[in-house]
């Protein structure tokens, strides 16, 4: 099942402490954290394709909410995003996207 940009949201929420379970998340917190979806989404692009930001696939969705928390956070506080906890994570994208290997022999086709 696919996740919604506003699962993203309450996600990153509650990475960053901003939301309580059960309550909803205040208007300026849900619009700066909604503010920085798109541009992740962008950043990740080159690795993984997401067209609606309302279906987002259920295995990278946690992936993509660390990323996406890290790049919020300095929002809410003073500190820089760690872009080397950042590349860690786009390499586990790269992990969750890499086709399986089949073992099989290539057939050759020559023109």
């Amino acid at each position: 099942m696919a996740k919604t940009s506003e699962d993203l949201v309450y996600a990153i929420a509650s990475n960053l402490g901003k939301a309580v379970s059960g309550e909803a998340l205040g208007q300026p917190e849900y619009e700066s954290i909604d503010g920085k979806i798109d541009g992740v989404l962008s950043r990740i692009s080159q690795i993984v394709y997401i067209g609606d930001r309302d279906d987002i696939p259920e295995e990278l969705f946690d992936t993509i909410a660390l990323i996406a928390t890290e790049m919020t956070g300095p929002i809410f506080s003073y500190q820089k995003p760690d872009m080397a906890y950042v590349k860690s994570l786009e390499n586990d994208l790269r992990y969750l996207v890499a086709s399986d290997p089949t073992f099989q022999v290539e057939k050759a086709v020559y023109y």
